[in-house]
């Protein structure tokens, strides 16, 4: 088998270095809210609440094989992301039980 030929990594400074074509480039969220004006809100849709989905923390537990595939489905049925499913799953079971939120 023949080598690959070495890199000459000094030769890669910022002006000749560029990004691979497939790799995607991540840009940070402030930065983009930075460069770019904010959206104007449209009229109908101004007395929204947030979206259920800001602010989130990572919440992880192993379920079976079988759990899980039911639980993608049931989301994908309903077009709702998986946490979404969860929290109107909580909703529900509290209303069923009579909590309160």
């Amino acid at each position: 088998m023949s080598k690959r030929p070495t890199i000459d990594l000094a030769a890669l400074t910022s002006e000749a270095a560029r990004p691979m074509t497939e790799a995607v480039q991540r840009v940070p969220r402030s930065a983009l809210a930075a460069a770019s004006p904010p959206a104007p809100a449209k009229a109908q849709h101004a007395a929204e609440p947030p979206t259920r989905t800001a602010n989130l923390q990572a919440l992880a537990f192993k379920v079976s094989p079988a759990f899980r595939k039911r639980f993608r489905q049931r989301a994908a049925d309903a077009d709702l992301k998986l946490n979404e499913l969860l929290f109107e799953a909580l909703d529900a079971w509290e209303a069923q039980h009579g909590l309160k939120r």
